[in-house]
């Protein structure tokens, strides 16, 4: 059966202090967001909540379209696991963490 943490793979844990420009190895995913977001990490985001939610809205309209009982509860469960993701992703964004400049432009 499919979950999240079981495509993610185990949580990776820093070996370096906050703030630092570690990465993660793939496969890994962090368990905490970094204290500071790139514009490149913010336009990820962006990406991401469009994708979700977008994800959301069809899971919604085809249960709504669906005679199916079984397959309506599905797309449904689907719909609010994107749901589950959207609002993750917001609660990250929500956060109080500085933003890094563009390339090139002035700190």
């Amino acid at each position: 059966m499919y979950t999240p943490q079981s495509f993610m793979g185990p949580t990776y844990q820093p070996a370096f202090g906050a703030g630092t420009a570690a990465q993660p190895q793939a496969g890994m995913r962090w368990s905490a967001p970094p204290e500071v977001v790139t514009t490149k990490d913010l336009a990820y985001l962006k990406d991401s909540l469009s994708w979700e939610l977008l994800a959301m809205k069809k899971c919604h309209h085809f249960a709504q379209e669906c005679s199916d009982p079984q397959l309506r509860q599905a797309l449904e469960e689907a719909c609010r696991m994107h749901q589950r993701h959207y609002e993750m992703l917001l609660a990250h964004l929500r956060t109080d963490r500085p933003t890094s400049p563009a390339p090139g432009q002035p700190v």
